[in-house]
């Protein structure tokens, strides 16, 4: 008896010296800034900015640097990276393994304009970023090449229905861009198309946004979170590829705001991604799928609307990677299978009707030692030799840099700064554009919606400087202060793209920031996390806060003169357990 319990004990503590391929790290992880920092502290680019990375993936990025040439704290720092890598499931029985993850999140939010920022978008700190209240990951792998999870949580839902402002169809007589026509054909109980108006809700307040004091515990089983998981995929993967299909958070591109194609300011992504890497070069196609059913109502899905993508990305020296995507967004009654051809040009399926494509480029290059100098742009409509200007350009760039270094060798100190440009159709047309929504059930309003652009978090028509400066030394305590100074001009998603509205062309002729009337948003925060010494080894306390200040007004160009003047101090602190 005591032999067999011996070698299980010893099957149960050896189980994180074997690392599951497939396993996928999150993109919350403290991994992904670890790796920034030491590869542009040893003088190389980024690595891959599409993410997250499976655990062979993490692997390969890890071992493209040499430990033995950093310096005593970044050694500690690539040790910790390795940990990460090294990774997963708790419990293993020979090639099956098995685990949880249990977090306990109590978070509190504060502000002090209760009477002007009184919707989510108002708040610097994002639904989607906040912590939930009670978490449990649970996983699974066999070998090194299957691994699926899937999270369960008791949190505050999006909205609450008890002092919600809801606004609807009526609110929008042109719609909302392309995603939300004013009527959509459908079959009627004889087969016949017909077209039906549509009905959609939006929540433009919620108590938990405008009340002074409020917190993540749903003190009502009524005003929940009822969309979950938030990641629940399967995945197989090797030595240099992967495959997910599910759910999870995902990013492409190396901005510090936002990025054009696919952001993570969205909370999650329903996806088929299978990701092809090497020490030079690495391939991604990825497909995104969303809902199509916009109303109010427990309706049957209209038809399939996806993102089809795909995105190469080149290590042509340490310090330099470059990354093109040619992508389309697809949408039809019903799924042609000729169309998922990874390997076409997507701007050549013409239909405009059904298809819409957008194209990216990204530059990381590190010169010199902790200088990271960055770029990124997107395509949506230019007007080509011989065409006419019936539809206005659609196009997005940024820049930046970022430094870093190391003071006296005791954590990274990094300084960014960084330019954001969006003309003012971008993401719109007038068939098929790059907006999306998900439903969100709650016990008051049924299925309101939550629209995000699917790239770039805020849209065309944008212009915006972002500074911050990052202290961080690991598993103690970072700090970070950030400044966003925005100017807002006309177009956004309730606003027509055309003369003739949201059915006619994207011709608004406008320049960034357009219009008679111009916003003026700043956005200015302190953050930290602490993160306590001394806890057991399977236990993780830390503590983190957010004090931040939003200001906005509105400029007029005709009078010269500023209005509608608000300000809010908004504060979060939350306590995170980890078991």
């Amino acid at each position: 008896m005591k032999k067999a319990l011996i070698i299980l004990l010893f099957a149960l503590s050896a189980s994180s010296l074997f690392a599951v391929d497939a396993y996928y790290i999150p993109l919350g992880s403290p991994f992904y800034d670890i790796v920034d920092d030491l590869y542009v502290l040893s003088g190389y680019a980024r690595p891959s900015d599409a993410r997250p990375y499976s655990n062979a993936q993490a692997r390969l990025v890890l071992e493209r640097i040499e430990r033995d040439s950093l310096s005593p704290y970044a050694q500690e720092l690539y040790d910790k990276a390795e940990s990460y890598v090294d990774e997963t499931v708790r419990w293993r029985f020979g090639d099956f393994g098995i685990g949880a993850e249990l977090e306990v999140n109590p978070e509190i939010y504060a502000h002090s304009n209760t009477d002007g920022f009184r919707g989510e978008n108002d708040w610097a700190y994002s639904y989607d970023d906040r912590e939930k209240f009670l978490y449990l990951g649970l996983e699974f792998s066999i070998g090194d090449y299957f691994y699926t999870f899937a999270d369960l949580m008791y949190t505050m839902g999006r909205y609450q229905g008890e002092g919600a402002e809801i606004s609807d169809n009526s609110d929008y007589p042109d719609g909302i861009g392309a995603i939300l026509p004013v009527e959509i054909i459908k079959e009627d109980s004889d087969g016949k198309l017909i077209y039906e108006d549509v009905y959609f809700k939006l929540i433009d307040e919620s108590s938990q946004y405008y009340n002074a004091f409020s917190s993540n515990i749903a003190y009502k089983s009524k005003l929940f979170e009822f969309e979950w998981p938030k990641r629940a995929f399967v995945s197989f993967g090797g030595k240099s590829w992967s495959l997910l299909f599910g759910r999870d958070r995902i990013s492409w591109g190396n901005s510090r705001v936002s990025n054009f194609i696919i952001d993570s300011h969205v909370g999650y992504h329903d996806m088929l991604r299978l990701s092809l890497f090497t020490d030079r070069f690495s391939y991604e196609w990825t497909n995104l799928f969303f809902e199509t059913r916009g109303s109010g109502n427990e309706d049957m899905e209209l038809g399939i609307r996806m993102l089809m993508a795909h995105r190469l990305e080149f290590r042509i020296f340490p310090w330099l990677d470059f990354a093109i995507s040619e992508n389309v967004m697809y949408q039809a009654r019903t799924l042609s299978l000729q169309y998922l051809n990874p390997g076409f040009i997507f701007h050549n399926l013409n239909n405009r009707s059904m298809f819409n494509a957008i194209a990216s480029a990204e530059l990381n290059i590190t010169a010199i030692k902790g200088l990271d100098i960055y770029f990124q742009a997107v395509l949506d409509q230019a007007t080509a030799p011989n065409e006419d200007n019936s539809q206005a350009p659609a196009w997005g760039i940024l820049g930046g840099a970022e430094y870093s270094f190391s003071p006296n060798d005791t954590g990274v100190l990094s300084f960014t700064v960084e330019f954001d440009y969006t003309s003012p159709v971008l993401y719109r047309r007038d068939g098929v554009d790059f907006l999306m929504y998900q439903r969100v059930f709650t016990i008051d309003e049924s299925y309101p919606l939550k629209l995000y652009y699917i790239g770039y978090q805020y849209g065309g028509d944008v212009m915006l400087l972002h500074l911050d400066s990052t202290y961080r030394l690991y598993d103690s305590f970072s700090v970070s202060l950030s400044f966003d100074g925005m100017l807002k001009g006309k177009m956004d998603m309730a606003e027509p793209h055309g003369s003739a509205g949201n059915d006619g062309m994207p011709n608004y002729s406008g320049s960034t920031p357009s219009g008679d009337v111009i916003r003026q948003i700043m956005l200015l925060t302190l953050s930290g996390e602490y993160i306590v010494p001394g806890m057991p080894e399977w236990m993780d306390l830390s503590f983190k806060s957010s004090l931040s200040f939003v200001g906005s007004a509105e400029h007029s160009r005709i009078s010269g003169e500023n209005s509608n003047a608000k300000g809010d101090v908004q504060f979060s602190l939350a306590l995170k357990l980890g078991l």
